[in-house]
This record gives C-alpha cells, sequence and structure tokens, in this order.
C-alpha cells in the first residue's frame, strides 16, 4: 500500500510538473507574439489613419471663391482616397458659373476631381453645353481652373447651333467658356 501511495503520489507530482511545464510554455508564447506583433500592430494603427477612403452615394462638390460658386458637380457614386487627394466619379452631372450664373453645364459617364488642384478630369461620352446652345461632346476633358485653359480630346465634336458642327481630335476652350478653338485636323459643316 505505501509503494502504491507512493506511486501515486509520483504519479501526480508528474502531473503537475507536465501541466506547470505546459503552462509556463503557453505564457511565453503568448508574451512572446505580443512583442513580436506589436510592431505590426502599431504600422497597421498607422496605415488606418493616414490612408483614409470613404465611399459617398450622391456626391455633391462645388467650389467658390470670394463668396461666387465656381462650378459645383453631382456624381451619384463617388469614392475618395486621402492617399492620392482624388475622389473617382461615376456619373457626373454639373455646371460651371460666370457672374453667378450658369454659363455651361456638362455630364459624363464618369470622372475624376483632385482635390488639391482643384482639377476636374471627365471621360467617357462627355457633353457640354454652353447657355447660348453651343455644345461639345469628347470623350475627355481636363478642367484644371478658372484660368487655365480646357483641353477636349477624343472625337472632338462642337455644333454651334444653325452656324456649324466642327469636329476633331482635341480642342483648347478658355477656361471662363468664353472661346475654343480645334487643334489639328478637322473637319467643318456649316448650316446653310
Amino acid at each position: 500500500m505505501k509503494l502504491e501511495k507512493i506511486l501515486k503520489d509520483k504519479k501526480n507530482l508528474a502531473y503537475i510538473i507536465t501541466f506547470s511545464i505546459i503552462a509556463i510554455a503557453c505564457l511565453w508564447a503568448f508574451i512572446y507574439a505580443g512583442i513580436i506583433t506589436k510592431s505590426f500592430k502599431n504600422k497597421i494603427i498607422d496605415q488606418t489613419y493616414q490612408n483614409k477612403e470613404a465611399n459617398i452615394e450622391n456626391l455633391l462638390v462645388t467650389e467658390t471663391k470670394d463668396g461666387d460658386k465656381l462650378w459645383e458637380l453631382y456624381s451619384e457614386v463617388g469614392r475618395y482616397s486621402d492617399t492620392d487627394n482624388i475622389v473617382f466619379l461615376e456619373k457626373v452631372l454639373g455646371n460651371f458659373y460666370k457672374d453667378k450664373k450658369v454659363k455651361s453645364s456638362f455630364k459624363s459617364d464618369s470622372g475624376t476631381y483632385h482635390s488639391i488642384k482643384k482639377e476636374i478630369i471627365l471621360y467617357g461620352n462627355v457633353l457640354i453645353v454652353y447657355d447660348d446652345g453651343t455644345n461639345i461632346q469628347c470623350d475627355r476633358i481636363k478642367y484644371a481652373g478658372k484660368n487655365e485653359d480646357i483641353k477636349a480630346s477624343g472625337n472632338v465634336r462642337i455644333e454651334k447651333p444653325n452656324e456649324a458642327i466642327i469636329m476633331g481630335n482635341e480642342a483648347v476652350l478658355k477656361g471662363d467658356f468664353s472661346d475654343f478653338h480645334i487643334e489639328g485636323r478637322t473637319q467643318t459643316q456649316f448650316y446653310m
């Protein structure tokens, strides 16, 4: 009986030692994993606060100067990323203003707006209609501000109602929408 008790005590001691070794190993692994992943967690937290993105439905962006609205654009869907300061737009509509009145309206399938440069690029079935009825259709338009020329490219078609239709590959429009000209080869059709 004494032998059985001694063996039983040794067996219990072996269980206690084995359990203690496993518990110490788990505790060590947990602490070591925390040390290793701490730098990863810090990087993820830093990136989370640095790289902000937002998906927005029914987005309206406007630019004003001295209380006067220069332009506005509406997009059904927009996605903003602060890593490149660009808003990606889908199904875009908008207006350019001059003397507090709409000078021209535009639409396109998609576009981008650079929030730092204040630059709008429209592409995909772009249409601009001036207040006098003149309209411009093209594949792409880049608006870099009121004092910069607007560049239209790709299948440019400018129609002045009851006057002419002018077609070419590129056009330059004045930033204030007062004038435009076609660059390169053109084709012109006059109304009679």
